[in-house]
């Protein structure tokens, strides 16, 4: 019954739809393929887990291989604790129903802490239940802790030359939240436990839990099961309301910028002045019209790692955006907030940073208001599905790039990539997704 044993991530799984878990199980085969962006977040908890190690360095490795050899790693950990180990990293135990591996686990001088690591920049619920389930299984196994705690990112924490690892990670005790919970976690286990002893498939409605707190990796099976919802094909009226429409219009002062950002984040601080998530914008696109019949020039910048892209950015933008104009963007509080950032990371350009918000016009608020509006858009106001229904003859879909997640992987992976002619068609395609962007601001605006 090892297969069965109930692992920590099995645990907030089931807790959060005991389908999934049955499934993760029992059919592991129906699972959605893995994103390029999902991956990544594995990748990168991956990542802050082994540099978290080095709080408490000169442990050793308990975990083994493959997933399968828990036996191996169950009985490895026993024998670094029995040895005498003071630092252990991936510690595996199990009392015979379920299983945990802890990422750090430290004698100290009153016994034994447990550290887990996440890649979050602050304590989320679920967290605190995924802490509360291996402060369980450990006890439960024989060990006692003494302290059990989290260790997770400090999103204050600013870089300035090497990492400073005990200012970079924040740990918070969670023994006095975990211990009271310890007595209901049986209540929330055996169901679990039993329903996959029966061998039967629950049946849950999607709802809710699909998404929370992750996105489950069975939406396609059980999306199979539900057919289309009835109401999605009612009629749903177009609107045009011109006024309003005119009143944004008459606000625009030419010379127009069409301007759009893209912006990677990394969790550990790659850059002095910049802190773990920080949004590092690397490309701009943006054209410019100066009269009303007047062409539509087009002008970029795009990174090249491994520099900070950001003092070339806003040099480049800054020389380009002029003194006067409107500057239609999509969505301005991200435009905006990236400009603030780059205004205190880099303050000699704070005052002619200041000069460009009051010149800000933002092309999403007459569609999010629903001043325009058509059935082909779905309920939805993003640039992806206003562009579609009003201009017909322009499509991401060409494009090898389609959207802004995979523009931010796209870049990151130039931080590695050795071969040039990868390196150029990378480069390329980056370039023609952010042109995208504003040239659909352009063709938006026209269409108004």
């Amino acid at each position: 019954m090892e297969h069965r044993l109930i692992s920590k991530s099995s645990f907030i799984r089931g807790t959060q739809c005991p389908k999934s878990l049955w499934l993760n199980f029992n059919q592991p085969d129906e699972r959605d393929e893995t994103s390029d962006t999902q991956q990544h977040i594995f990748d990168t908890g991956h990542s802050v887990g082994y540099l978290a190690q080095q709080l408490f360095p000169g442990g050793i490795d308990a975990s083994r291989g493959e997933p399968g050899q828990v036996a191996e790693a169950i009985a490895y950990t026993a024998e670094l604790i029995n040895s005498g180990e003071t630092v252990i990293y991936e510690a595996a135990f199990s009392d015979g129903e379920t299983l945990c591996y802890m990422d750090i686990l430290v004698k100290e001088a009153d016994g034994w802490a447990a550290y887990e690591v996440k890649a979050s920049t602050h304590v989320k619920d679920y967290q605190v239940n995924d802490v509360a389930f291996q402060y369980y299984v450990i006890t439960r196994s024989g060990l006692p802790l003494r302290r059990v705690s989290l260790v997770h990112l400090n999103n204050q924490y600013v870089r300035h030359g090497e990492l400073d690892l005990h200012q970079l990670f924040t740990i918070e005790s969670m023994t006095e939240r975990i211990l009271p919970m310890q007595a209901a976690i049986p209540g929330r286990l055996y169901p679990l436990l039993d329903m996959l002893k029966a061998g039967i498939m629950p049946e849950i409605a999607m709802g809710p839990q699909c998404g929370n707190p992750f996105p489950c990796d069975f939406i396609d099976f059980c999306e199979q099961s539900y057919p289309e919802d009835e109401n999605t094909n009612e009629a749903r009226p177009a609107n045009r309301d011109q006024d309003e429409l005119d009143e944004f219009l008459e606000e625009l002062v030419y010379p127009l910028y069409y301007m759009d950002f893209e912006a990677i984040q990394f969790a550990i601080p790659m850059y002095d002045e910049s802190r773990p998530y920080q949004q590092i914008p690397f490309q701009y696109s943006l054209h410019v019209q100066q009269t009303k019949e007047g062409p539509v020039e087009h002008h970029d910048y795009l990174g090249t790692p491994l520099a900070d892209p950001r003092p070339e950015f806003i040099q480049s933008l800054l020389t380009r955006l002029g003194e006067h104009g409107s500057i239609i963007v999509w969505n301005q509080a991200f435009e905006n907030t990236r400009l603030r950032e780059i205004a205190r990371d880099y303050p000699e350009y704070a005052d002619r940073i200041d000069c460009l918000f009051e010149r800000v016009a933002d092309l999403m608020v007459p569609f999010r208001r629903k001043h325009l509006y058509t059935p082909d858009m779905n309920d939805s106001y993003s640039l992806k599905a206003v562009l579609p229904a009003l201009v017909k003859d322009l499509s991401y879909s060409d494009l090898e790039i389609q959207e802004g997640g995979t523009a931010s992987l796209i870049y990151e992976s130039l931080y590695h990539d050795k071969d040039p002619e990868q390196v150029r068609l990378k480069r390329a395609n980056l370039l023609e997704y952010c042109k995208m962007d504003t040239l659909s601001l352009v063709k938006i605006l026209a269409m108004l």
